[in-house]
């Protein structure tokens, strides 16, 4: 082969991977609008062509050796990436992600056997299928040899796909930056694709997102829930009020650092769940665990489609009246194109400098809420107070010395963290008077004994705990910066209960679509997780940062890193040479799959 024919072979292989890249979109689900569609097509030429460079590039040198040894080396490298987008279309139709080195390390690794069973027909089956994507890359050859390009013809060929390329990254970039749900849900279809994103630089240039949301694309591939909802709820319908507190840690509530709350496990309605697990580590995978009840990975799916959960929509539509107040920003992460999405009016952020005076600005609001709205009807509340994520405070709450805040770049493995931790409890305490508050708040208004509450966290907060200089969250995955406290004030509760075995935020959407909502469904048609009151053993506990996924067992974790491999520890972050059971990580691999056709 020579030079003009390596290039027409490179254009035969990425015709073959753009009719492979078809498949992916299909299996994902077409859009339908003019700006998805363009990129669809923009993407598909414009990222599958880079393929094709990176094998003629890698094939050239080969030349030097002889037009034969150049032909092999084209069959080698067009095969093995042949098979590359084989395999990673076999593994996204069943998971819904891509080939990655953890993937590579886990399958290769000692529990693969295990994860990853295929029968002797599957390897057969599998075997003849790899020939014969060598043989037909190896008749593109054949093929290529006969095609003649004039000089022209390849600059025309070149040109074309770069401005494919050009239009791939800048409608990913403008859609990124207006949330266009048509756009942004189909970042992650194709493998190993990154376009480009610009918000700062557009932000520069004088630019302004939209602000009012694009019409979200068809459901696609996405079923859900798999089954529509039987649900009858109780005649006199409770309120549901989901306190979420950010970033707090399981060790929290003592007498000292939370003493109503700890006063309020002593009473009948109270049980405590002390083995509660978060699904995520960071805000958005932690939230979104807990109102979806399904892993982070789906996040966005929901959120360029921006369907809402079925924990929210029972409630819209069943005439609870939403109570949203959040001290953080509802749309930073996007929690208001995707978990409330419907709800009407939605109030995106709170007022003051500080972010203790922004929690009390949210409680307020509240409380003007319940001074104002009909009691006849159910209200589906959220309060979700910010103050312990960098621990803020008002001076009245300086219980704990010496207190100070955490310098990132002054700390080490080797810092005291009782300073820092002194100042996190402080937060804490603060965090506790406000609990206080919204509790004589609705007793004050008659509405604590027909309230369901709910009061956890989205993750936990670090604090060198592990020594290995670890301040905060979204690092790692031991029980600091993932085991959360779980509070849930049931009215028609006749005792105070603490509850050991273990939980997880995916049990929360269920619990409440069962017990308040009256949802007779099984758990699966919405969720992958249980009733929090059965105490049926979890399988796993799966827990996402927006890099790695985490499955646990027991206090063993294996962790599954999209760029570098496969790790795994125990809860204190000591590394482990089991790691989490081989069976559940199989089980929880499932679970990416579950709601897609």
């Amino acid at each position: 082969m020579n030079l003009r024919q390596l290039f027409s072979f490179s254009i035969l292989c990425a015709i073959a991977w753009s009719l492979l890249a078809l498949v992916f979109f299909h299996i994902n689900g077409f859009v339908t609008d003019a700006f998805g569609l363009s990129f669809t097509v923009c993407s598909i030429i414009g990222h599958t062509f880079l393929f094709a460079w990176a094998v003629f590039l890698l094939t050239v040198p080969f030349l030097l050796i002889s037009p034969c040894t150049a032909q092999i080396a084209a069959t080698g490298l067009g095969g093995i990436t042949s098979v590359f987008w084989g395999l990673d279309l076999l593994v996204f139709s069943q998971y819904r992600f891509h080939i990655s080195p953890a993937m590579l390390d886990l399958f290769f690794g000692p529990a693969g056997r295990e994860i990853f069973a295929f029968s002797t027909g599957m390897w057969v089956i599998g075997v003849l299928a790899i020939l014969l994507i060598f043989t037909f890359v190896f008749v593109l050859t054949l093929i290529a040899k006969r095609i003649l390009l004039t000089g022209k013809l390849i600059a025309l060929v070149v040109g074309g796909w770069f401005l494919f390329f050009l239009s791939y990254n800048a409608i990913y970039a403008w859609g990124k930056f207006n949330m266009i749900s048509s756009v942004i849900s189909q970042r992650t279809i194709l493998p190993l694709a990154h376009p480009f994103s610009a918000n700062r630089r557009l932000r520069k240039l004088g630019f302004e997102p939209q602000r009012e949301l694009y019409a979200a694309p068809a459901k696609g591939a996405l079923h859900y829930p798999l089954h529509p909802l039987t649900c009858t709820a109780p005649q006199a319908r409770p309120n549901v009020l989901i306190l979420l507190v950010e970033s707090w840690r399981a060790d929290s509530i003592t007498p000292q650092i939370m003493p109503h709350l700890t006063s309020l496990l002593r009473q009948s309605h109270m049980s405590y769940f002390t083995n509660h697990i978060s699904g995520g580590n960071a805000t958005e995978a932690g939230v979104f665990s807990l109102f979806y009840s399904m892993p982070y990975t789906y996040w966005n799916d929901f959120t360029g489609r921006q369907l809402p959960p079925v924990l929210v929509t029972q409630a819209l539509n069943t005439g609870y009246i939403p109570a949203i107040y959040a001290s953080s920003k509802l749309n930073s992460p996007t929690f208001h194109q995707n978990i409330f999405a419907t709800v009407p009016n939605l109030r995106l952020d709170s007022k003051g400098h500080t972010k203790w005076e922004r929690d009390v600005d949210s409680i307020q609001d509240f409380e003007q809420f319940l001074n104002t709205y009909n009691k006849k009807e159910p209200f589906f509340g959220f309060l979700f107070l910010d103050a312990t994520h960098g621990s803020s405070y008002p001076p009245e709450d300086t219980l704990f010395t010496p207190a100070q805040e955490v310098n990132y770049l002054l700390v080490n493995k080797n810092t005291d963290p009782t300073a820092y931790l002194n100042q996190y409890k402080n937060s804490v305490h603060f965090i506790d008077r406000m609990i206080e508050r919204v509790f004589k708040d609705l007793k004050a208004h008659g509405l604590l004994d027909k309230t369901f509450i709910i009061i956890t966290g989205d993750h936990g907060q670090e604090i060198n705990d592990t020594r290995h200089n670890f301040w905060g969250h979204n690092s790692n995955f031991a029980k600091y910066q993932t085991h959360v406290p779980l509070l849930v004030w049931d009215p028609q509760a006749q005792q105070a209960r603490t509850i050991s075995y273990r939980t997880n935020h995916y049990d929360i959407a269920p619990t409440v679509l069962q017990q308040i909502y009256g949802c007779t469904n099984t758990p699966y048609d919405y969720s992958i997780g249980q009733n929090l009151f059965d105490a049926t053993p979890r399988p796993f506990s799966l827990i996402s940062s927006y890099t790695k996924k985490a499955i646990r067992t027991e206090d063993q974790l294996t962790i599954l890193d999209q760029y570098g491999g496969v790790e795994m520890y125990d809860e204190n972050l000591v590394p482990s040479q089991t790691g989490a059971d081989p069976a559940a990580v199989k089980e929880a691999l499932k679970t990416f799959a579950q709601f897609y056709n």
